[in-house]
């Protein structure tokens, strides 16, 4: 029997119920972005109260509490605004937070847990909230009368099929009890499927007849499904989203997930669960991943890697710089294979002049047109760019105005010297202020936002860390691959030690390292490349 001690005791709402979601003191807050597409709704057929699934608001949203009650209750509230029926397990019972998360797909209702970080206050709250006339629990006799308790009704519907089915509990709690499974490893999705259909037929006979509500459309919750997210993926999948599973919670890194984001065309992803960063995180990734930019070789990101840019593009002068960049791409080409890397071609955008010229910056742009076309020839080679620019005495970012149109295009990225930043009598200062720096980096994260585009790389060469003043505050969205390059002549001009070590030493937080090769590599470049900290980017000496 599927169902025992079943009872069915309206829980009333209070006449006038008005719950601030900024009030509860939950760890998690829903972070939005974009705009407010309808939401579905439905009508309850024994009391006619409004019956409403929630579509989030904007292109993404990411539910990170790591506390299971907290993420089951931010996901009632993103997906639900009414719901005559809840679950509620307790959120200590793995096999019954699996259980309940199945039925609340089963049933088309948000699924609670008890315990953890979730207040029984705050929980009756969020059940007046949705005006849940019916609180199906899933659990022993004690955690049926705890949530009597909490809720301060004597009495609920109990559902107890027992566990998972057979497949589904051994891969949910590996063989183990719920109370004795450690909570680690990767959990089942919670489909309604993985209850017995009799066991559920039995549920719905002592529940409100609620007639089936318009469910969610186009939108994909995406999921790494761990223990403590069942509820909120149950929740999620009552509502009508379809899932995606996102191995590391990293759309960006699984190709097979960007092709089906790139395929369904969703108004909208959800992300449960921390790896998958802030909203503006996951948009972008779902952004690049409709817009179908990608890098060479099909990928979003350019990390992890190795990149070789031991070629250099001059355009001015060049009688075709289309031409001339045709014959740098396959010489990078040669360059990289030696150091089983990817090769990467820089073209001369501005260059350092002793003269404050007519725009008093002390730099001189080489001609748009042929930056164009040298950049053009490279992409069609299949390969990535870096524009070289100088910074004269303005701020890094004021060289990117020109080049915007060109780093609008997939693989074409930015190096910079902060070291030859010059005074505004044409002095070098040898160094900027990590606010500068940043600027750039958020420039080309809302380029890459914006656009649609992949990871953009910005190379940034230094032979001293102290060139970028506070470097460590530096803060690198998931849009920009930010490298910085020791880059300081020692033996056969290639980057002394202490240069290295100097550079390679406290680096902020998600950036990675170049180094400068000399101009005559060896036969064997690993025999004088460091090894330690990795290293991503051999770059132009």
């Amino acid at each position: 029997m599927a169902i025992r001690n079943v009872r069915f005791v309206p829980h009333h709402r209070p006449a006038s119920v008005t719950v601030l979601l900024a009030a509860l003191p939950v760890a998690t807050a829903l972070a939005l972005a974009g705009c407010t597409v309808p939401t579905a709704e439905g009508v309850d057929g024994s009391t006619g109260e409004s019956f409403q699934v929630r579509e989030p608001e904007g292109p993404a949203l990411v539910l990170d509490s790591s506390d299971a009650a907290e993420l089951a209750l931010t996901a009632s509230q993103a997906f639900f605004h009414a719901s005559p029926v809840a679950v509620i397990a307790p959120a200590d019972d793995t096999d019954a937070r699996a259980t309940a998360a199945a039925t609340g797909a089963a049933v088309t209702a948000p699924v609670l847990l008890t315990d953890g970080g979730v207040s029984d206050t705050n929980l009756v709250a969020e059940l007046d909230r949705l005006g849940a006339g019916t609180v199906v629990v899933v659990g022993d006799e004690e955690a049926v009368a705890e949530v009597g308790a909490a809720t301060g009704k004597a009495d609920v519907v109990r559902f107890d099929p027992g566990a998972l089915s057979a497949a589904a509990e051994a891969a949910a709690t590996g063989g183990r009890s719920g109370a004795d499974k450690p909570e680690t490893g990767k959990v089942q999705l919670p489909t309604a499927d993985r209850l017995d259909a009799s066991d559920v037929a039995g549920l719905r006979a002592e529940i409100p007849d609620v007639a089936d509500p318009t469910l969610l459309q186009e939108i994909l919750v995406a999921v790494d499904p761990q223990p403590g997210h069942e509820a909120a993926i149950g929740t999620a999948l009552a509502a009508g989203a379809v899932p995606v599973e996102v191995p590391g919670g990293d759309i960006a890194t699984s190709p097979e997930t960007v092709e089906t984001i790139r395929a369904l065309k969703p108004l909208g992803v959800v992300g449960i669960g921390d790896g998958f960063g802030t909203a503006d995180d996951l948009g972008w990734q779902v952004e690049v991943a409709t817009s179908g930019a990608t890098l060479p070789g099909g990928a979003l990101r350019l990390f992890p890697g190795r990149y070789v840019s031991t070629s250099y593009v001059v355009p001015a002068g060049l009688a075709d710089p289309g031409a001339d960049a045709v014959a740098a791409a396959a010489s990078a080409a040669a360059h990289a294979a030696p150091f089983d890397a990817e090769p990467l071609v820089t073209v001369v955008a501005s260059v350092r002049s002793g003269a404050a010229g007519d725009d008093g910056d002390y730099v001189d742009e080489q001609p748009l047109e042929d930056v164009t076309a040298a950049v053009g020839a490279i992409r069609e080679a299949g390969q990535l760019v870096l524009l070289d620019v100088a910074p004269g005495n303005q701020p890094l970012a004021a060289q990117l105005d020109a080049l915007e149109p060109l780093l609008t295009r997939p693989g074409v990225g930015v190096s910079v010297h902060p070291e030859f930043r010059v005074a505004g009598n044409g002095a070098e200062d040898g160094s900027v202020p990590v606010a500068e720096l940043q600027a750039v980096v958020d420039r080309l994260a809302q380029l890459a936002t914006e656009r649609g585009l992949p990871q953009i790389m910005l190379e940034v060469h230094q032979s001293t860390a102290a060139s970028v003043v506070d470097r460590s505050l530096l803060d690198v969205p998931p849009q920009v691959a930010v490298v910085f390059t020791a880059a300081g002549p020692g033996e056969g001009q290639a980057t002394a030690g202490g240069v290295w070590a100097d550079v390679a030493n406290e680096l902020p937080a998600h950036t990675y390292l170049g180094w400068s090769a000399p101009d005559a590599l060896p036969a064997d470049p690993e025999s004088i490349m460091p090894t330690e900290p990795l290293l991503g980017l051999v770059s132009a000496g």
